[in-house]
C-alpha cells in the first residue's frame, strides 16, 4: 500500500498542500467539514509576491490574478480625513522589486482557484469534520462526525485557528506525555484586537487599484479597492484587556452594533465614515484577532500548518500567504523523505517535521511580531506612536518601504522539485545568492557587545588612575596619531549612517559631539556596541540594500579632502599641537558628516525614490565609495608611517615607553586601537558566519592584524570597509545554477 497523507480543511493551506503533493505524485485526502468547498465567509485575501510565486509554479497563479484587483497605490489619513502621506507607486515598486504586485481578492475565490486547479478531485471529501484522531505506532486513523473513518499514513492539520487538529493533538500528547507543554502553548494565543472585515459597495470616489489606511486613537482601518465595484474594508479595534485561549471571546450581533455605535462616525477618507462603509456592506463579521506561534507543531504523525500552527493580525496581510509557505515548505520535505524511502520510519517523518518547525517558527515570529507592532502604531496607542506614525512612517519614501517589502520576500520558500517560478525582480531570493542569511545568536551578539564594553569600561578605569596631559617627549605624537586613528572611525560613521539598512542609526553628527565631550576612546565602542546589536537580524547582510544614496556618495571623495587636508598637513609637518588646542581637532571631524549632509541637500540629482531599483540595489556608488576609501587608506597610512618615524628613534635609552602606558593619552589611544582591532574581528567573523566573505578566518583576520601594524588602524578599518564593500555586493548577485 502507497504512502498516504490525510488533510484535514480545505483551506488555503489544506488545498495549496494538496496542489503540491499531485504534482509530486504523493497519494493523499483531504477532508473539509462544510458542505462545499469554498463558502462565502465574508473574508477578502491579499496575496503577496512570496504567495504569489509558489503559486505561479502550480500553474494556479495567472487564473488567480484575473480574479485580483492589483494595489498600485496606497494612501495615508489621519482621523479627520486629512491625507498624511501615500505611495502612488507601490504597485510598480513591488514589481520591480520582486517580478508580482500585491492583490486582492474574496477568500474563497483563491480557495476555488486552487480546487479547480486539481487534476483529481476525488480526493476532496466535502461534510467530513473532525471528530477524533487515533494514532498508532505507524499510522494515523480519524474519524469524522458523520461515522466515516480514513486511514493513512501521516495527518497534516490545515483547519485554521479553531483547529479540532489542535485540539486532538493537544488531548494525545497530554495523555502520554508530561512534558509537551500544551497549558503553555494555550496561554500563548493572545488577542489585544477585534476586526470587523467584510466587502462594501465601492464609492465613487474611490479608484480602481488605491489602498487606504486611516488611523484613529486604539482603532485604524484598511480598505482596498477590489472588481466588481467591491471595497475590502478591515477595522481593527482594541480591545479593554489582552485575553488569552478560553477567554478570548467570540462576538455576538450585539458586539457587532455596540461596535457600530461607537465608531459610525470615524471618517475612513473624504467622503466616507465608517457608518456609510457599513450600509453599503455586502458582507461583515466580527472576530477576534488570535496571535500566536505554537512553541511545537507536531506529535509523533501529525503536524500542523497554516492558522493551526501560527496566527498573525491580518493587517499585514501575510496570513495566507504564510499558509502557502507551510504548504510549500512541507510539500517539498515530505517529497525527500519519500524519495529516501518510500516507507520512512517514525524517525524520518519526526526528522522532517522537526526541520519544518525549525524553519518556519523564527520566520512565522518575525511577521506575527511585526504585524503586532505595526498595529501598535497605527492605532496610535500612546503618544509617541502616534507622533512616529503621523510624522515619520506615513510620511516615509517609497525606498525605504522597499527594503522592508524585500526583507518580507526574499526568504520566502520556493518549489525545489518544480520549475523555478517564472518571473523574478531586481532582488533575487534567499536561495538564488551566494550569502546564506541568518539571524546571530542571542549569546554571540552579547558576547561582542560585551566585549567591546569591556575594553571601554577598563580604559575609564585606567584613565581615571594615570595622570593627565603628561609633558612626555611622545605627547604630541599620541595626540597626533589619536586624530589618524578617530579620521577612519568618522570614516565608517559617516558612510553608515547613509546606509538604507542602517535606518535605525543616527548621523555621524551626534557620535562626533559626544566624542568631543566624553573622547572618542568612550563613545567608539559605545557605536560599536550598537551596531553589532542592530546588524543580528537576519536581514541585516542580505537582502537589507548595500548601495547608499547617490547623492551623498557623489560627495564623499571631496568631503574628506576638504574636511582633513589642513590638518593632515600640520600633522606632516609636526605643528598640529602647536597650532591649534586638541578640541578644535575633535571639531574638525564635524566638517565630513556636515558637509555631506549640506552638499546632498543641494544635489540636483533625484531622490532614491525616483528610481529605488538602482539607488538600493544597484552600484553607482561603488565609485565614489572607491575613491573615498582609496584615498582614507592613502592619507591615514601615509600618517601612520610618518608619525611612527617620528616616535620609534626616540624610544631607546629613554623611559619613553613607561611614559606612553602611565599616560592618560596612551590609555585613551591604546583602548581606541584595541576596540578597532576587536571590531575587525567581528566584522570579518560576521561576514565570514553569513557567507558573505568567503575567505577562511585564518586568512582574513591575521591580514587586517597585520595591515594595522604595518598601515595603522585607520587605513585598515578603511581598507576592512572597501573589502566589505565588495563582499558585499558579490555575494548578492544570483548564482549561475538559477
Amino acid at each position: 500500500m502507497s504512502f498516504k497523507i490525510i488533510i484535514i480543511g480545505g483551506s488555503i493551506a489544506g488545498l495549496t498542500l494538496a496542489n503540491i503533493l499531485e504534482r509530486y505524485g504523493i497519494e493523499y485526502v483531504l477532508l473539509e467539514k462544510y458542505r462545499c468547498i469554498a463558502p462565502q465567509l465574508g473574508a477578502s485575501l491579499g496575496i503577496l509576491p512570496y504567495g504569489s510565486q509558489v503559486l505561479d509554479q502550480l500553474g494556479v497563479n495567472e487564473v488567480v490574478q484575473s480574479m485580483c484587483e492589483r494595489m498600485e497605490s496606497m494612501h495615508y489619513y489621519d482621523s479627520d480625513g486629512v491625507k498624511l502621506g501615500g505611495h502612488d507607486t507601490f504597485g510598480e515598486m513591488l514589481l520591480e522589486l520582486t517580478g508580482y504586485q500585491f492583490n486582492f481578492l474574496d477568500r474563497r475565490e483563491l480557495v476555488q482557484a486552487l480546487y479547480d486547479n486539481l487534476k483529481d478531485k476525488s480526493k476532496v471529501h466535502i461534510s467530513k469534520e473532525l471528530l477524533s484522531i487515533n494514532q498508532l505506532e505507524t499510522g494515523i486513523t480519524v474519524t469524522t462526525k458523520d461515522g466515516t473513518i480514513f486511514r493513512g499514513d501521516i495527518l497534516v492539520g490545515a483547519d485554521g485557528v479553531h483547529s479540532q487538529t489542535r485540539k486532538e493533538v493537544w488531548r494525545i500528547a497530554d495523555s502520554e506525555v508530561l512534558d509537551y507543554g500544551t497549558q503553555q502553548m494555550a496561554k500563548s494565543i493572545t488577542c489585544s484586537y477585534k476586526c470587523m472585515f467584510g466587502i462594501s459597495d465601492r464609492p465613487e470616489n474611490a479608484p480602481d487599484g488605491r489602498g487606504y489606511k486611516t488611523y484613529h486613537k486604539n482603532r485604524s482601518y484598511l480598505c482596498q479597492a477590489g472588481r466588481g465595484g467591491k471595497l475590502y474594508f478591515f477595522t481593527f479595534s482594541k480591545n479593554p484587556k489582552v485575553t488569552t485561549d478560553e477567554d478570548i471571546r467570540r462576538y455576538t450581533s450585539e458586539d457587532e452594533k455596540d461596535l457600530l455605535d461607537t465608531q459610525r462616525d470615524d471618517v475612513l477618507f473624504p467622503g466616507l465614515t465608517f457608518g456609510d462603509l457599513h450600509r453599503k456592506r455586502r458582507t461583515a463579521v466580527l472576530v477576534p484577532l488570535q496571535e500566536y506561534v505554537l512553541e511545537k507543531c507536531f506529535y509523533k504523525r501529525v503536524i500542523l500548518i497554516g492558522d493551526s500552527f501560527h496566527k498573525m493580525n491580518p493587517l499585514t496581510g501575510q496570513g495566507g500567504n504564510s499558509a502557502i509557505e507551510d504548504a510549500a515548505l512541507l510539500g517539498d520535505l515530505l517529497k525527500e523523505a519519500l524519495d529516501n524511502d518510500p516507507r520512512p520510519t517514525n524517525e524520518n517523518i519526526h526528522a522532517q517535521f522537526n526541520h519544518f518547525q525549525e524553519e518556519r517558527k523564527p520566520r512565522a515570529r518575525i511577521l506575527v511580531d511585526g504585524a503586532h507592532a505595526l498595529q501598535r502604531l497605527e492605532a496610535l496607542e500612546n503618544p509617541f506612536l502616534e507622533f512616529l506614525q503621523k510624522n515619520v512612517i506615513a510620511k516615509g519614501e517609497i525606498d525605504q518601504l522597499a527594503a522592508v517589502m524585500a526583507a518580507t520576500h526574499c526568504p520566502g520558500h520556493i518549489l525545489k522539485y518544480l520549475p523555478k517560478p517564472s518571473r523574478e525582480g531586481v532582488v533575487a531570493r534567499d536561495v538564488e545568492v551566494v550569502a546564506r542569511p541568518r539571524e546571530r545568536s542571542s549569546i554571540a551578539t552579547a558576547f561582542w557587545i560585551i566585549l567591546v564594553l569591556l575594553v571601554a569600561g577598563v580604559s575609564f578605569a585606567l584613565g581615571q588612575s594615570v595622570s593627565m596631559g603628561t609633558a612626555t617627549v611622545l605627547h604630541d605624537s599620541l595626540l597626533d596619531y589619536t586624530l589618524v586613528t578617530t579620521m577612519g572611525v568618522n570614516a565608517l560613521w559617516t558612510i553608515e549612517s547613509y546606509r538604507p539598512s542602517n535606518t535605525n542609526n543616527p548621523s555621524a553628527i551626534p557620535y562626533i559631539l559626544a566624542s568631543t565631550a566624553f573622547d572618542w576612546h568612550l563613545i567608539t565602542p559605545i557605536y560599536f556596541a550598537i551596531y553589532i546589536y542592530l546588524s543580528k537580524s537576519r536581514t541585516f547582510y542580505y537582502p537589507n540594500p548595500r548601495a547608499i544614496d547617490l547623492r551623498a556618495a557623489e560627495h564623499l571623495p571631496t568631503g574628506l579632502l576638504v574636511t582633513y587636508f589642513v590638518p593632515a598637513l600640520l600633522l606632516l609637518k609636526n605643528m598640529a599641537p602647536i597650532a591649534v588646542p586638541k578640541w578644535i581637532f575633535s571639531l574638525v571631524q564635524l566638517g565630513l558628516p556636515v558637509l555631506i549632509s549640506l552638499r546632498q541637500r543641494m544635489s540636483t540629482r533625484e531622490p532614491p525614490s525616483a528610481n529605488f531599483a538602482e539607488a538600493l540595489y544597484g552600484t553607482s556608488d561603488m565609485p565614489y565609495l572607491s575613491w573615498f576609501y582609496n584615498l582614507g587608506i592613502l592619507s591615514t597610512s601615509t600618517l601612520h608611517v610618518v608619525i611612527a618615524s617620528r616616535v620609534f628613534p626616540r624610544i631607546p635609552g629613554t623611559t619613553a615607553v613607561k611614559e606612553m602606558v602611565l599616560s592618560s593619552e596612551g590609555v585613551q589611544l591604546a583602548s581606541l586601537t584595541a576596540v578597532n582591532l576587536i571590531w575587525f574581528v567581528f566584522t570579518i567573523w560576521d561576514l565570514r558566519r553569513t557567507n558573505v566573505l568567503q575567505s577562511p578566518l585564518s586568512f582574513a583576520v591575521p591580514s587586517v592584524l597585520l595591515g594595522s601594524i604595518c598601515f595603522g588602524p585607520a587605513a585598515t578599518l578603511l581598507g576592512l570597509w572597501k573589502w566589505r564593500e565588495g563582499a558585499l555586493e558579490r555575494s548578492r548577485a544570483r548564482k549561475q545554477d538559477f
